[in-house]
């Protein structure tokens, strides 16, 4: 029986493998995952848990306390959970419930934490360029003396990782180095996925792996290693011909310039397709990217079917991302970047048990649905 509605098909055996790959480009140091944001939309639970068992993941990083709180529920006691965006005093009670490990981003986080919490383990974050969360060197000196801060890693974050050759990499590498001077016992952490592929130098003693294991390229190019996660389709409701000079969709802003053959698709903003796709990317269908003809509406998407070589049919499901439509390119035809659509469409995707279903996530083991042993139930 077909379903008229968009499906996310997750392949949790490639999400280890590009796990796996990632970890072998610095075996020296531990690979832990970022499954923040939900698993950049793919869900936490299931990509943990897959990431856990058969990855051998053993720390994991999201960005909230109430995500640290809900993943430790599903993997249970063995990994160790951070929370990048640091304690707050309202948050200490779950900290403690749930074994969760701080990422502290200021003086007054690490002043909280070594008086709340004295000698539980945090990590700190030092601000080596990026401005965005970390401490400063005169905070970082004054954490570094605070008494009763018991600090297990030292990370920061690399502004420019997705262009190896720029110099401010290299600039916050050495910026690392002078900080982490200052919690000489603690390990050490500076890349994410793209820092990951940058070598040896620059892994320390673990990586962060983000956005290249769920199949997205973390440089401005493609990168072998990575293999496409996600595949999102969505059916055909109605096919139909137009004759030259006639418009498509609100605004007609598509005009048929020959006789053309139009599919109408199940798929749209409101399932989180960005809108600034219309007429600028495409899909699969029928054996051939078809374009977008017109805008992409709330709830459906007309493709231009004409130069396919299969003319499609009710019911075919046209693939707008994943191996035969590259994230990626799909990604930059929109004017966004695939960390977007995964997190957007993902985002508001459900498993098949949830009231008012739009998108579908469907988890898979090579191809084949996945069964409990693999993601959970």
């Amino acid at each position: 029986m077909r379903a008229f509605k968009p499906y996310l098909d997750i392949d949790l055996a490639a999400l280890c493998r590009n796990y796996r790959r990632l970890a072998d480009m610095a075996p020296a140091s531990e690979a832990a995952s970022v499954v923040k944001c939900d698993a950049y939309g793919l869900g936490a639970a299931a990509v943990g848990a897959a990431l856990m068992r058969h990855g051998k993941c053993r720390s994991f990083f999201v960005a909230y306390c109430g995500e640290g709180a809900a993943l430790r529920e599903a993997l249970g006691s063995d990994p160790d959970i951070y929370i990048f965006n640091g304690p707050f005093e309202t948050d200490l009670d779950a900290f403690r419930e749930f074994r969760l490990i701080p990422v502290v981003n200021t003086i007054d986080q690490a002043r909280l934490w070594a008086i709340e919490m004295k000698s539980a383990p945090a990590a700190i974050h030092i601000d080596t360029g990026m401005h965005r969360l970390g401490m400063p060197l005169n905070e970082a000196q004054d954490a570094a003396a605070a008494d009763g801060l018991n600090v297990s890693l030292v990370m920061s974050h690399l502004a420019c990782a997705s262009d190896p050759a720029h110099p401010m990499n290299a600039r916050q590498r050495a910026a690392m180095a002078r900080l982490a001077a200052l919690f000489p016992a603690a390990r050490l952490s500076l890349s994410s996925s793209g820092g990951a592929l940058l070598g040896a130098p620059f892994a320390y003693d673990m990586t962060r792996l983000g956005v290249g294991l769920y199949g997205v390229s973390p440089h401005e190019t493609a990168v072998d290693q990575i293999e496409p996660v996600v595949r999102l389709s969505a059916p055909v409701l109605q096919v139909q011909e137009i004759e030259a000079g006639e418009t498509v969709g609100y605004g007609a802003s598509f005009t048929a310039d020959r006789k053309s053959v139009l599919a109408t698709v199940a798929l749209g903003y409101g399932d989180g397709f960005p809108r600034a796709g219309s007429n600028r990317a495409a899909a699969v269908l029928g054996g051939a990217p078809c374009p977008i003809a017109g805008r992409v509406s709330m709830d459906l998407i007309v493709l231009d079917a004409t130069d396919a070589p299969n003319r499609p049919d009710i019911g075919d499901r046209a693939e707008f991302f994943g191996p035969a439509m590259p994230i990626d390119a799909v990604a930059k035809a929109c004017g966004t970047i695939g960390y977007e659509l995964l997190t957007a469409i993902g985002g508001l995707a459900k498993r098949q048990s949830a009231l008012g279903l739009r998108v579908e996530r469907r988890y898979l083991w090579n191809g084949a649905p996945a069964d409990a042993t693999i993601a959970g139930e």
